[in-house]
């Protein structure tokens, strides 16, 4: 995602139109000047997107004064997380070889890191993991998050067993499988690995 171009980050996010959160809009309207689509419109005074003419650009999130207009991150996450795996391939064409990833895997907060805010970890800080191959390196990362009990305060402090999936907790309608089994299917790497620890 992060070394996708702005145009790109929004072809990836193109099929997740926003939506708004009728509880933060305050009908002010912000939203209409900005929709170059006319796709917004104002309705029993809360903002409204019609979703066949909204192209998803995601100006509205952008402009909104409120933070009321938000992206449905579970509409299409399927095809969301497969456009990630292929802009992964465009980006790593005629570098593979000369490639290197690093996974933090530290304060590992619930929401995506491109949120403007955070929220408590929850699992504790485990290292820092480094490979040639980015679907081994995703794939141990998630290993090793799954092996962790939740940390007490965080969104999963309640949450107990051994064979809990961390992420499938917090996201329950989204599968992160499709996106390391698709990267391996497109020749990205592969999801088999070998820990060595340092």
């Amino acid at each position: 995602m992060g070394c996708a171009s702005r145009k790109g980050k929004l072809e990836q996010h193109s099929d997740l139109k926003p939506r708004i959160n009728r509880r933060k809009c305050k009908g002010c309207g912000e939203c209409i000047k900005h929709c170059a689509h006319g796709a917004i419109s104002i309705k029993d005074k809360k903002a409204r997107i019609d979703e066949e003419k909204c192209v998803g650009c995601c100006e509205c999130i952008v402009i909104c004064p409120n933070g009321a207009v938000e992206i449905q991150w579970d509409k299409d996450a399927v095809k969301f997380q497969k456009k990630m795996a292929e802009y992964t391939k465009a980006v790593l064409e005629g570098k593979k070889e000369r490639s290197f990833f690093i996974n933090f895997l530290t304060t590992i907060s619930p929401a995506c890191d491109c949120y403007g805010h955070n929220d408590a970890p929850v699992v504790p800080d485990i290292g820092i993991l480094a490979s040639k191959d980015p679907v081994a390196i995703d794939q141990a990362s998630v290993d090793l998050v799954n092996k962790q009990q939740p940390l007490p305060g965080s969104v999963l402090g309640g949450k107990k067993g051994k064979k809990l999936d961390i992420f499938r907790a917090i996201y329950p309608n989204i599968d992160w499988r499709v996106q390391l089994e698709h990267a391996e299917k497109l020749g990205i790497g592969t999801r088999q690995y070998r820990l060595i620890r340092i």
